[in-house]
């Protein structure tokens, strides 16, 4: 492109002064002035022609040139007719030959090489390329940082958590079973698994399945935890983007359906295999029925999408030793070609238990027998187990990695027990026998085999809108909320029904603040809800859910769980004292459970409490137990008063629980679990985070890069702020609308806080504003003056910052080792390198901008040739540098896998060849990475 003045209608013109006009079309000429029309903005000027601020715009051979209707054309050929030249080559889009005319480019064409930007006088204010250079910087430190996909999660740091996230977010298609107890977080280790696979590119499509009541509760989690917009994919949206879309599930990349779905619509479901998924998840597997040769149709459809899926993660709380068989089958659904013999199966899990056994002393610093070492040797080198009762801790440890890599399902099966996690809260029971109503009585006269008019009886159509005036539970939990004094409470109750008429009565009746949650609400609603639930002042006391209880949230902040009535299955009773009962819970959880003296529903708190002591420990026998009782439970709480009965009932219960308690406890696998909690490993990345996280680094650069963009951001309290858009905001920010958004940089605060955004390195935001300043061309020139009395006037220096980059398939995570490499040269008129510290450099003025420019220009031009030589250099050691780094990581865990795969059958072939593959790619990649100049400051000292 060259400039000239040599004038013609219909040229294409940019203005020096005034560059956010576009590129200007000249309309009219006369003798002495030339008037240029701007399409992009509509606006017109008049200019001497003599001394017009114009560049003229002419493309080469070899550049991309956009037409004003969006598509791009690789210049072949220019020719020049009547002063209009007509650009000749191939349009991109559909690889035809085209002409395009000067007068149809690009209204809205703007320089964006940063030298020639800077000799036409396009130069910004010296600040933009101080934030350019600190955006690149922070974008390389973070792609090559282990923290990335780990820093933004709005989690409690829990160990055991982040050693699974780890372990499994930073494999090739990972195919395993987390399987920890419940309340342990499994759906947060997910969500940390698929936000890592997502951010380092190893996966891209993600498909989520999960029971129909689970499918807004994972829809909330992945938003409101990663950051990940999920889609809802159900029949109505399917007939909705049929006509759009052949495949709808093509047509997004994260998506959410229920199992019920997929098993019911033969269409969808096909579609769904055909999409083609780097990562499915599945939640409850274990409702995944199995036996030889008689697969559920439920376990047909996830087996037919595990054939096809690269990645997949199952989640299941139940046991392995309550129901082995089922165990394999989901081991079969990672690994078909391993797990397709059970008998096999189960000969070789018993091997594996001896050898958890055996290492048991080795966990409690007790000597090995030589039974135990017979066992071990089996899994060891002679030359690890040489001397090992006599060995330092530290070597002990290292045995039992060795150990842990060579466990037969140790890769692909997670778990951990309460038992070997701390940081769970005690429970209480707190029941209050209540008098039965004389309405409730009548009813039961009439229907006493009616189960649930025996346990919720307030839900008869005969009372349905009156019980709460005689229902003694009412004043007793008004009573309750009274007593507790402004305490938060979460209540929760079988239907959205009893749950608005109990708050309007605790409105009407005592004036206490209280919401709702429940199924009929939209998830804003809820959301609305959940935060009122959370203000410390002018907040609901109480929030009454239905039996959707909370949808996962966190509700920490509350210690006090009412259950207006119990559900009939333990399962359901243990996921709403899990609401409360999580790791991080700062107090005793006191469970309140009001019930009517001699009825069902004394039946039913006694089987819970005194059979199974389902309220205060957790009950992971519970299904099994209930599906052995269910009978006789079902005949006793209909016959409340029979004494024989309750007995028989509350001792076979107990009796059972006591058994199957003993058979889990000994079936523990204790190296699985060891394996399963990271311990001894995961200390040093969880204090990485934590010092990564008090660094106040990200909060300094983000208040200057928000104030640069346009973006204001005000002090909320001590540990939040208000992000509002300006009228200045040089383009828009995902999630920032007028009313503004609340943030927080603060951990503790984000998971307290619900209403406010988490911002880290990973925050979508935060990588929005960086793109932004780096795709924009403002500062990709700028000059400035400085003031050193030790130099002489005039003396310059020419920063230079360059980029080193290639391109690559996101799968072979190419920015993991080499993303975009800022390199900075600083030159001064010796074309010495000055890495010269400016603390202050102002601006100038356009007119002496241009005088500088038009005074340096030929010295210019040579000092950025030598930097690019400078640069060129560099680069040739950067690339070397990541290279090494390459071989070292991916090498040393490929040689890893290999040997690993002579004694652990759990390494799959198809993990060593990627690895192999990427190890091969990536050398070729970074080997032919080019350079780029980024953006050139121009700094004169005027002392």
């Amino acid at each position: 492109m060259a400039k000239q003045q040599l004038f013609a209608l219909g040229q294409r013109w940019l203005s020096d002064t005034e560059t956010d006009l576009g590129l200007g079309t000249i309309i009219l000429l006369d003798m002495r002035t030339v008037t240029v029309l701007f399409p992009a903005t509509g606006e017109t000027r008049v200019y001497a022609a003599q001394s017009a601020p114009l560049t003229r715009i002419q493309f080469e051979a070899g550049d991309t040139v956009k037409s004003h209707e969006g598509w791009e054309l690789l210049v072949e050929q220019v020719t020049e007719q009547n002063g209009q030249l007509s650009y000749q080559g191939t349009r991109l889009d559909k690889k035809t030959s085209v002409v395009l005319k000067e007068t149809f480019i690009d209204h809205h064409f703007q320089l964006n090489q940063p030298e020639q930007r800077l000799f036409n006088g396009q130069f910004d204010h010296p600040k933009w390329f101080d934030l350019r250079e600190q955006c690149l910087n922070h974008q390389f430190n973070h792609s090559v940082s282990d923290l990335l996909g780990f820093v933004g999660a709005r989690v409690d740091l829990i160990p055991h958590q982040l050693h699974i996230a780890s372990e499994v977010g930073r494999r090739h298609a990972p195919r395993v079973l987390l399987a920890d107890e419940v309340g342990l977080g499994k759906t947060i280790e997910a969500a940390l698994i698929i936000h890592q696979q997502i951010l380092t590119a190893r996966a891209q499509r993600v498909l989520i399945v999960v029971p129909s009541s689970l499918v807004h509760q994972w829809l909330v989690e992945m938003l409101r935890r990663v950051n990940l917009a999920f889609s809802v994919f159900d029949e109505e949206r399917c007939e909705a983007m049929a006509e759009d879309a052949s495949n709808p599930f093509e047509a997004e990349q994260l998506v959410i359906c229920s199992l019920d779905f997929l098993t019911h619509n033969s269409r969808y479901y096909q579609q769904a295999i055909e999409a083609q998924w780097d990562l499915m998840v599945v939640d409850e597997a274990h409702h995944l029925k199995w036996s030889q040769g008689q697969p559920s149709q439920e376990y047909q459809v996830i087996e037919g999408l595990a054939e096809v899926t690269k990645g997949v993660l199952l989640l299941t709380a139940t046991p392995d030793q309550l129901g082995h068989e089922s165990h394999f089958a989901r081991l079969r659904l990672l690994d078909p070609a391993r797990f397709h013999d059970y008998q096999r199966f189960v000969q070789e899990e018993q091997q594996y238990s001896q050898l958890a056994k055996a290492i048991t002393p080795l966990l409690s610093g007790k000597t090995l027998s030589e039974e135990n070492l017979s066992a071990i040797a089996q899994f060891a080198d002679a030359q690890m187990l040489s001397g090992i009762n006599q060995a330092t801790s530290e070597q002990k440890t290292k045995l039992l990695h060795t150990l842990l890599d060579r466990h037969g399902t140790g890769r692909m099966l997670f778990r951990n027990s309460r038992a070997g996690v701390s940081g769970f809260p005690e429970r209480q029971l707190i029941s209050q026998a209540l008098k039965q109503p004389l309405e409730y009585k009548v009813l039961l006269d009439l229907e006493p085999e009616n189960l649930q008019l025996h346990l919720t009886p307030e839900r008869h159509p005969d009372v349905v809108n009156t019980w709460v005036n005689f229902d003694p539970r009412v004043d007793w939990f008004i009573d309750k909320l009274k007593s507790l004094k402004g305490e938060k409470v979460l209540t929760i109750c079988a239907s959205a029904a009893t749950a608005m008429q109990l708050s309007e009565a605790l409105r009407v009746k005592a004036g206490i603040r209280s919401t709702v949650f429940h199924e009929g609400m939209s998830i804003v609603d809820r959301d609305k809800a959940a935060v009122y639930f959370s203000q410390t002042e002018e907040g609901a006391q109480v929030l009454i859910c239905s039996e959707i209880g909370s949808e996962g949230r966190n509700f920490q902040f509350a210690h006090h769980l009412v259950l207006f009535d119990l559900p009939r299955v333990p399962d359901l009773l243990e996921q709403r004292i899990g609401r409360l009962d999580r790791i991080g819970q700062k107090h005793d959880v006191s469970i309140h459970v009001p019930y009517f003296d001699l009825s069902a529903q004394q039946i039913l708190l006694d089987w819970y409490h005194r059979g199974l002591n389902a309220f205060e420990q957790t009950c992971p026998t519970g299904m099994i137990v209930f599906e052995e009782t269910q009978e006789l439970l079902h005949e006793c709480l209909q016959s409340p008063e029979d004494e024989t009965l309750y007995q028989q009932l509350i001792n076979q219960t107990a009796q059972l629980h006591k058994e199957l308690k003993a058979k889990l406890e000994q079936g523990r696998d204790k190296l699985l679990e060891l394996n399963s909690s990271g311990h001894g490993r995961v200390e040093g990345f969880l204090t990485h985070i934590l010092e990564a996280e008090e660094s106040p680094t990200l909060e300094l650069f983000m208040t200057k890069l928000f104030d640069a963009i346009g973006v204001l951001q005000e002090e909320k309290d001590e540990s939040c702020y208000l992000l509002r858009p300006t009228e200045t905001m040089l383009s828009p920010l995902p999630g920032l609308d007028e009313e503004g958004m609340t943030v927080t940089y603060e951990r503790t605060t984000a998971t307290r806080v619900e209403q406010a955004h988490f911002l880290s390195w990973d925050h979508p935001m935060i990588t929005h504003a960086m793109d932004m300043m780096t795709t924009e061309v403002v500062g990709k020139s700028s000059i400035g003056l400085c003031q050193d009395k030790s130099l002489p006037p005039g003396a310059y220096w020419l920063e230079c910052l360059f980029v080193l980059s290639a391109k690559a398939e996101k799968s072979l995570q190419l920015t993991r080792f080499l993303p975009p490499t800022p390199v900075k040269i600083c030159l001064n008129a010796k074309l010495q390198e000055d890495n010269k510290q400016f603390f202050r450099i102002e601006p100038v003025s356009g007119k002496m901008g241009n005088q500088l420019i038009n005074a340096l220009r030929n010295q210019i031009v040579g000092v950025l040739e030598n930097a690019q030589q400078q640069a060129e250099q560099r680069g040739i050691v950067i690339k070397q540098q990541r290279q090494k780094q390459m071989h070292t990581l991916l090498g040393d865990e490929l040689a890893r896998l290999q040997s690993l795969q002579q004694v652990n059958p759990a390494i799959r072939p198809e993990e060593i060849e990627h690895l192999a593959k990427q190890i091969g790619s990536l050398d070729e990649l970074i080997s032919n990475a080019k350079l780029h100049l980024e953006a050139v400051r121009l700094v004169v000292n005027n002392p």
